[in-house]
């Protein structure tokens, strides 16, 4: 009987000193930083972005509130930058490798004090392009622009959790 309940109780007890050590897996969560309200301001960002955004804050605990209140750090966030040029070429001098580059500016203030100053999170990717398949590389571009605005959002929680220790 006791070698059953050790059996029992060990996954438990492991389960509870992988927690209280501090230990998550990457990328499931972001430590609520020392503000739980934000207010949001987004001129001309992407829809898409913002969900993301949105999301990500609801997740970590951050409320993001109305513009109009004035007692809340402002998180200012610009229009996305997205840039596409060649990484290489092919024979016939077309672009056989694409680099896409998509950037944001961003600030945090907590009313006339800077908490993070005016930043550029930025994050690249390359892909091949198929030649014969001109849709499918649209498709392609879509998928990792997609992508690439998940990870500058993850990049921006870091930040906001670096700040708020």
């Amino acid at each position: 009987m006791p070698r059953r309940l050790l059996i029992y109780m060990l996954p438990a007890l492991m389960l509870a000193t992988i927690t209280g050590c501090g230990y998550n897996l990457r990328g499931t969560g972001v430590d609520t930083p020392e503000f739980s309200e934000l207010r949001l301001q987004l001129p001309g960002a992407e829809p898409e972005f913002e969900r993301i955004l949105r999301r990500s804050l609801e997740t970590s605990g951050i409320v993001a509130v109305e513009a109009g209140a004035a007692d809340f750090p402002l998180l200012f966030i610009g229009p996305e930058s997205f840039s596409g040029r060649p990484a290489s070429t092919t024979v016939q001098a077309r672009a056989a490798q694409i680099t896409l580059r998509l950037a944001v500016q961003f600030n945090l203030t907590d009313g006339e004090t800077a908490v993070i100053d005016q930043d550029t999170l930025s994050v690249e990717r390359t892909y091949y392009q198929d030649l014969r398949n001109i849709a499918g590389n649209r498709e392609e571009a879509e998928l990792l622009r997609e992508e690439m605005r998940q990870e500058l959002v993850a990049q921006l929680m870091r930040r906001l959790e670096a700040a708020g220790q």
